[in-house]
């Protein structure tokens, strides 16, 4: 055989393949790291801009139907009927008020269900069920806060956020209401978060927190 021709075919050698993945090896080493900051980073911008699209389709519902809020996310994806309510989960929507729905208003996958929710970052999840939420006493109507619901305050409709740990909830915290807005020093409700926009609950055990992102205001 031609001396030439076997040298054409071998393949590499040991010392070129240890190179080879020495090489591989360090650039794994930069960009790996690179892509999953990039991808931890994106987190908070979802939750963020989850929240916010859902607060202008809140708007969007109420604005088109003159109903107020629905009692679910469901509502702003599916046309309503009319047993379904709106957010004071007693008020049914009247078959006026489905004529003039003009959606879908969000984008998003969701079940029926109250207890249905749909996926946002950090792997959390954002429950389909809609509450008011005292803003001055920081309670929820049906769920979280520290203190008393009370309608003759300042009502929010609520979207809430479950999965989050305090450091991902804190970073969320950042993104709305700004670095200032500070959390609950000392006592039981130590490490809650009671004032802006978006708000949650002391952590459990497990260091995660239950989540409320006042979307809109109530008129009364």
């Amino acid at each position: 055989m031609d001396k030439a021709h076997s040298s054409a075919r071998r393949g590499f050698t040991l010392i070129e393949t240890i190179v080879t993945v020495g090489l591989l090896a360090v650039l794994a080493a930069f960009v790996i790291p690179t892509v999953i900051q990039k991808g931890g980073a994106g987190d908070p911008v979802k939750v963020t801009n989850d929240l916010g699209s859902l607060r202008t389709a809140l708007d969007n519902f109420a604005n088109d139907t003159k109903a107020g809020y629905p009692g679910q996310i469901w509502d702003l994806t599916n046309k309503p009927t009319t047993t379904d309510k709106l957010v004071d989960n007693a008020t049914v929507v009247t078959a006026g008020q489905i004529a003039v729905w003009n959606g879908p208003y969000v984008g998003a996958t969701i079940g029926n269900a109250a207890a249905d929710s749909m996926p946002t970052g950090y792997t959390a999840s954002i429950s389909n069920q809609l509450q008011r939420y005292d803003m001055v006493n920081n309670a929820g109507e049906l769920s979280g806060g520290t203190g008393t619901f009370s309608t003759a305050n300042t009502m929010f409709v609520a979207v809430k956020v479950t999965g989050l740990t305090a450091t991902q909830a804190a970073t969320v915290n950042k993104a709305i209401d700004g670095p200032s807005d500070p959390n609950v020093v000392g006592g039981p409700n130590a490490g809650a978060n009671a004032t802006g926009r978006f708000r949650f609950d002391p952590p459990n055990a497990n260091n995660v927190v239950i989540a409320y992102y006042l979307a809109s205001p109530i008129t009364q």
